[in-house]
């Protein structure tokens, strides 16, 4: 081959690589109804902010990355908490409550969470390139008042504003009206109004439970080859090995005699599922946990991921038992995550299979 068919065949390929990062960038043709509201690539999106006005709170989703690559963030504004369970209560005691709960009404601080940054999960992911460009189902065109002040998009108190690299977007959202199904959306630059997919507010006035990271690690067990579990002064590593129907763990002093009692413990805390996500910093209230269990995974002598498990101060509760609440962080989370009563046994079992 010539020097000028090299060259001929170097340009064909990098035309070729050019034409795909653009159709990678743009996404797929529009359907027959659909119409873009923005027309932005996927690196001109920096981010999105969701507010809710009649909620008093706000989802801002980012990008960010640690060691593993890149990933997306997800900021939660003020959340109620949950009702935590009461014991019973005696008939005049309820009279009581009654009373003292008008009295306090007026001077109770607002229950909520703090604004938490956590680690946003696969459908957070694709919430926020979903934006880019941002297709709408309809194009409905500028609206008069009468009909802004029907669909309610007149006073509307939700709003999503999106950061790009070349300044801000804002759009006015309402739900969809009796008897239609999806929401609208007008932004706010030109007046235009669309009608756009239920996962634009749906996803995110759920993002508490919808887009945040629960699960503990994005590698499978199998793909390490050595785990090492530290309990208090106790430290025992195995050897990971595919049997013929499941992974097993060996000691690594034994690797021939598989251990199915430390598996089945194992997977409990591999696989750990978390109650509440804590906010990247934030300390949980009892004060700091104390680590009482770390496990370690590796690949060939390389670190693959970790979980530590850790108790808080016990909070003595007629309502609830006096063992003290657990908390677990691993190189998914940003910060602690509470978890369930169920992970109780995972510390009170070490002792006997660790020994």
């Amino acid at each position: 081959m010539t020097l000028r068919q090299v060259l001929v065949q170097a340009g064909l390929a990098a035309a070729a690589l050019v034409a795909a990062y653009f159709v990678w960038q743009r996404g797929p043709e529009l359907g027959p109804d659909e119409a873009i509201a923005l027309d932005i690539a996927k690196n001109d999106l920096v981010g999105l902010r969701f507010a809710d006005e009649e909620k008093r709170t706000w989802v801002e989703i980012g990008r960010s990355s640690d060691e593993s690559g890149p990933f997306v963030t997800v900021r939660l504004g003020p959340q109620k908490k949950p009702t935590p369970p009461k014991p019973p209560k005696k008939a005049e005691d309820k009279d009581q409550d009654k009373d003292k709960a008008k009295e306090q009404a007026k001077d109770k601080p607002d229950d909520r969470t703090p604004p938490r940054l956590v680690r946003g999960n696969d459908s957070a992911e694709k919430l926020l390139a979903s934006f880019a460009p941002l297709r709408a189902n309809r194009s409905l065109g500028v609206l008069d008042a009468a009909k802004l002040k029907e669909l309610g998009l007149d006073a509307a108190n939700k709003r999503i504003t999106l950061t790009l690299r070349n300044g801000k977007r804002t759009f006015a959202i309402v739900a969809a009206p009796p008897g239609g199904t999806l929401p609208y959306l007008r932004d706010e630059a030109n007046g235009q109004v669309y009608v756009v997919a239920r996962s634009f507010l749906s996803d995110l006035q759920a993002a508490a439970s919808l887009l945040v990271e629960r699960k503990p690690h994005a590698f499978r067990l199998e793909e390490a080859d050595r785990l090492r579990i530290t309990f208090g002064d106790v430290r025992r590593e195995f050897v990971v090995s595919r049997g013929e129907d499941q992974v097993r763990l060996a000691p690594t002093s034994a690797p021939d005699k598989p251990e199915t009692a430390i598996k089945t413990w194992h997977d409990k805390a591999f696989h750990l599922w978390p109650v509440e996500i804590l906010g990247r910093g934030e300390v949980p209230v009892e004060g700091a946990p104390q680590v009482a269990l770390r496990i370690d995974y590796s690949l060939r002598g390389r670190r693959l991921g970790f979980v530590e498990i850790a108790q808080g101060a016990a909070i003595r509760s007629s309502a609830e038992s006096d063992k003290p609440p657990l908390y677990a962080r691993s190189e998914r989370t940003l910060g602690w995550v509470k978890l369930g009563s169920d992970a109780q046994n995972l510390l009170a079992d070490a002792p006997s299979l660790l020994r």
